[in-house]
Formats: structure tokens, sequence, C-alpha cells
């Protein structure tokens, strides 16, 4: 028995072009289409709330940006004012007393003229003047630096201004009364420097009480 082949003849093979055809194929693209039109699709109501949002997040960012720039700005402003307020102040402090001391140097040269003075020829009433001029150089002094002597003398007892030392009594009064002073007081600026030392008249009491 021969053996015997079957031979089996290939009439068409699909190639690339045949793909390419099936694309380009109408109703193969109506069916695409139809597909993609089947997707869900966003309102234009919703789409248009969606948009007015986002505008109003921005305004709302951009307001918020410019609000914390101006606390920031307000903050370093403050700060510098503090600063320079403390600096001032600290400088007030160092040279306040500037003015009054300079005031005080002239005084001083009149005393030290004084005190080189060794001529014994000079009488009590020269040397009297010299002293009096330099006590109301300073009394002068105090009065342009708004320091005032405290009336205390033939005045109402003050225990704001006034310390009593001692105290007598006087039929002729009827509240406590200054009849000496011992050392005067002052005020800066209507603020107590320091108080009157005196002697203080008080009503005498009646006999029997």
């Amino acid at each position: 028995m021969s053996d015997q082949k079957d031979e089996i003849e290939i009439t068409y093979l699909p190639d690339d072009s045949d793909k390419d055809n099936d694309n380009k194929d109408p109703q193969l693209k109506s069916n695409l289409k139809s597909k993609d039109s089947k997707k869900p699709q966003v309102p234009k109501k919703i789409r248009e709330q969606l948009k007015k949002q986002a505008e109003i997040l921005k305004r709302v960012v951009k307001e918020r940006d410019e609000i914390k720039d101006k606390y920031l700005r307000n903050l370093a402003e403050v700060d510098n004012f503090r600063k320079r307020v403390k600096k001032e102040k600290e400088e007030y402090y160092q040279y306040a007393l500037g003015e009054f001391l300079l005031s005080l140097l002239p005084i001083i040269d009149n005393l030290e003229r004084a005190l080189k003075i060794k001529n014994a020829a000079l009488d009590e009433k020269s040397i009297l003047s010299g002293v009096e001029l330099i006590y109301k150089q300073l009394i002068d002094l105090l009065k342009k630096s708004n320091v005032e002597e405290i009336e205390s003398l033939d005045q109402p007892f003050d225990p704001n201004y006034h310390q009593a030392l001692s105290k007598i009594e006087q039929e002729d009064i009827d509240q406590p009364l200054v009849v000496e002073v011992y050392q005067k007081g002052y005020r800066y600026h209507n603020k107590l420097l320091r108080p009157s030392l005196t002697k203080v008249a008080i009503p005498k009491k009646p006999n029997g009480d």
C-alpha cells in the first residue's frame, strides 16, 4: 500500500490591510459612537454651579492671603514701634538729667572760686553776699526744673506734705498749725519730693477734760 499525502489548498489569508478596512467601516464607527454616547454626562446646571463655587473659592483664598499679609505687616509695625519706644525711653532716662546738670555747673564754678579765696581782708558782709548769690542761683535752677518749696510755716498741718517732729499745745487755734520748720519740703511737678519737717501746735484741751 503506497503512502498518499493529502493536499489542502489555502485560498485566503487575512492581512493588516483588512484590519484597516474594518476600522474604516462606517457601521463600525457608528457602533463605537453609540457606545460613547451612553457614558453619563454632567448636567449643564451642575457644571455652572461648580464653576461658580470654584470662582468663590478662588476669591476667598485671595482675600485670605490679603488679610494675612495685612496682619503680618501690622504686626511688624507694632513690633518696630515697641522697639522704638523702648529705645527712646532708655535714652530719656539716660540723658534726662543732662540739661539740669549743665545748669548746675556754673554754681559749682562759683563755689570753687569762693573756696580759692584766702584773703583774710574779706569782711563778713562780702562772704555772706557771695553765699546768697550761690543760694539764689540754686533756687532759680530748682524753679526752672519745676521744683518748688512747700509753704509750711503758719499753714494748717497737712500730713501729705508735713511731718511733725514735735508738738505743743496752743490756746488760740482750732486746728493743728505748723509753727516752725526744721527742714523745708519740696514738690516736683506737684509730686512730693520730700516732706517738710515741722513743729506743730495743736489746740489746747480745756481744763477738766
